[in-house]
């Protein structure tokens, strides 16, 4: 069940007309393995959709290919996701709901462009570059480049960062080559009223695509969460530097003061610290009802959270949906308790039109149990999927062109449409708490979702 919101859709309006807020996104409650995957040199992992297994492949670094009509037999899915380090408790459930629909895809005979059938391949590329701790825009960048010089990638699936997306998308842009993301919420990448969509698509042609709710809702949804249904009436905020977290964190702030909330400070945190000790001492003695992190935990939210109770401050924790990973449970621990996060997506548990992907994902031999960016993972896959089978021929071009044509797909996530910028038109907002579930396991309980944008 979905609740909707009229009140805040009104907010959303006046926000979009503010000013240039800059914002990412993040992930959904998984349990994982960290899997290392080689992303640099002259060699990339290819992942066939119908095994699961890789096999060597070549790709330059070099931008390369374009809107030609593609000849071959197989139409390769780029899929640019973080698997490795802090990571890889949101990459690899979001990359295992792609990997389920091409997957069921092929197994159904593969994809008919223009009359013509064609083999599904997904070509993954980790964008934690190897021996990283987290995603890098750096390694997304380069992936670009690998996916546009092999002629038979004919789109792209990700980032899950809207940082990375920034580095992606004027290359993919001036290539021709169209991605969907089920997770940035970055709202300059795609609204122009933000002054950025000139830099993100230098060609002036939609090619980036989004089924995630933005910032400038998800921001301000949290503070009325926190203000109206919890209460809370004081909060320090804090960010991590980074595009996501400066953003979200941002708009967070703006909405909980127009509610007459007061913030009693906002400092940016650098991205790589461990040691919350001071910060946490500082914040304390504000005495704050509440923090507001916005970040992502590779980013280290986990210890600054841990770093609350030694300080004594024994208030909630809220976040975006970058905290919403098993990561952040395995780090603070018990400490988790007492937090809540924001997630940019319908949980599709509670629609029964996803009822068959979850039996079929968790049948499918995936070794980490679903996430809460998984759904949205199959979605942007059957998406693409589809925009080929609508595409007058094997390109670029024209699945670029189908893509923008989306109308009422029907799907896991439930109807989706693009509007004229690539943003999704189903725009939902979660709601979840960090507590022990009916097994006595740490885990992030779902509370509530809204969706915006209908009377």
């Amino acid at each position: 069940m979905i609740r909707k919101s009229s009140k805040l859709s009104l907010l959303i309006a006046s926000l979009s007309l503010a000013g240039s807020i800059i914002m990412s996104a993040c992930g959904g409650p998984a349990a994982s393995t960290p899997v290392p995957t080689n992303t640099t040199g002259t060699t990339t992992e290819v992942a066939t959709a119908t095994t699961g297994t890789t096999e060597e492949a070549t790709a330059t670094t070099e931008s390369g290919g374009g809107g030609g009509t593609f000849s071959g037999d197989t139409i390769k899915i780029g899929i640019d996701l973080p698997v490795s380090g802090g990571d890889a408790t949101i990459g690899l459930p979001t990359r295992n709901g792609m990997e389920l629909a091409i997957r069921q895809a092929n197994e159904k005979g593969g994809v008919t462009v223009a009359g013509k059938t064609y083999k599904l391949e997904m070509y993954f590329l980790d964008d934690v570059p190897p021996g990283g701790t987290s995603h890098d825009p750096a390694q997304s960048s380069k992936n670009a480049d690998s996916f546009i010089a092999d002629d038979a990638v004919l789109a792209v699936l990700g980032p899950f960062n809207s940082s990375n997306a920034q580095a992606m998308m004027p290359k993919l842009n001036q290539a021709g080559l169209c991605q969907i993301s089920p997770s940035n919420t970055n709202e300059t990448l795609t609204k122009p009223e933000y002054g950025k969509t000139k830099d993100y698509r230098p060609t002036g042609k939609v090619t980036y695509f989004r089924t995630a709710a933005t910032d400038d809702i998800q921001g301000p949804a949290a503070a009325d969460y926190a203000f109206t249904e919890l209460g809370l009436k004081k909060v320090y905020v804090l960010d991590d530097t980074e595009t996501y977290g400066k953003g979200v964190s941002d708009n967070f702030e703006r909405r909980f003061k127009e509610l007459g909330g007061e913030s009693l400070g906002h400092d940016g945190v650098p991205k790589g610290t461990t040691d919350f000790s001071s910060i946490m001492t500082k914040v304390a003695a504000a005495g704050p009802d509440f923090v507001y992190y916005g970040g992502t935990s590779s980013n280290n939210i986990p210890l600054a959270r841990k770093a609350m109770k030694s300080a004594g401050l024994d208030a909630p924790l809220i976040g975006g949906d970058g905290i919403g990973d098993a990561e952040y449970l395995n780090v603070a621990g018990d400490d988790a308790i007492g937090s809540y996060y924001t997630l940019a997506a319908v949980n599709v548990e509670t629609l029964d039109e996803a009822k068959q992907f979850i039996a079929d994902y968790n049948s499918a031999g995936f070794k980490e149990p679903l996430g809460a960016y998984s759904g949205p993972g199959f979605e942007v896959a059957n998406i693409a999927i589809d925009a080929m089978s609508r595409a007058t021929e094997p390109s670029r071009d024209a699945v670029c062109e189908a893509l923008r044509n989306t109308k009422d797909f029907k799907g896991v996530l439930g109807t989706t449409s693009f509007d004229e910028n690539g943003d999704t038109t189903n725009k939902v907002i979660g709601f979840y708490r960090a507590d022990k579930n009916d097994k006595g396991e740490l885990a992030w309980i779902f509370v509530d979702q809204i969706r915006f944008g209908e009377e």
